[in-house]
């Protein structure tokens, strides 16, 4: 292993620990306004707003430092060449490879933060099924970045994260 690819893997693994601290921070201070009904979507204070989409950046970005990053860095580490899969293709191999301990839960986090990423003004029983379902599928993310987490510190020896 180069000692460029380590320190790559390293630089991945140090983001998506700030990225899943923050998670879990903004997912524990919103367990009361959760489940959200459509009808409190347009009631929430501006603070609760702010957390509500704190909370939505912060997903997003778990899933695609897992999906940009980690996942690189571990492919990067086993002599994988995955410039010419689909991320889909590279989830599951991620499986395969034991990094993660489903494919089929991680593409379901995908498709939730593929969702949240529009808003639907005028659909507001949708805008809230969708939160709802990112907020509930948390320790699913959780659980995929901490698997993640263990194999690539396997493999770097001396890392502290």
């Amino acid at each position: 292993m180069s000692g460029e690819v380590a320190a790559l893997a390293r630089q991945a693994l140090r983001a998506a620990e700030g990225c899943a601290r923050r998670l879990r921070r903004s997912h524990n201070a919103l367990g009361r306004l959760f489940p959200l009904a459509a009808e409190t979507l347009h009631i929430l204070d501006p603070v609760a707003e702010d957390a509500v989409d704190a909370f939505l950046k912060r997903y997003e970005q778990l899933v695609l430092t897992i999906q940009e990053e980690l996942f690189e860095a571990v492919a990067a580490l086993g002599g994988e060449d995955i410039r010419s899969l689909a991320r889909r293709e590279v989830t599951e191999l991620m499986a395969r490879l034991g990094v993660l301990p489903a494919a089929d839960r991680f593409r379901t986090v995908v498709a939730i933060r593929n969702r949240i990423t529009h808003v639907y003004p005028d659909d507001p029983d949708r805008q809230a099924r969708n939160l709802n379902e990112a907020y509930a599928t948390v320790p699913e993310l959780l659980t995929a970045y901490e698997s993640v987490r263990r194999y690539l510190e396997r493999r770097l020896p001396g890392i502290e994260s």
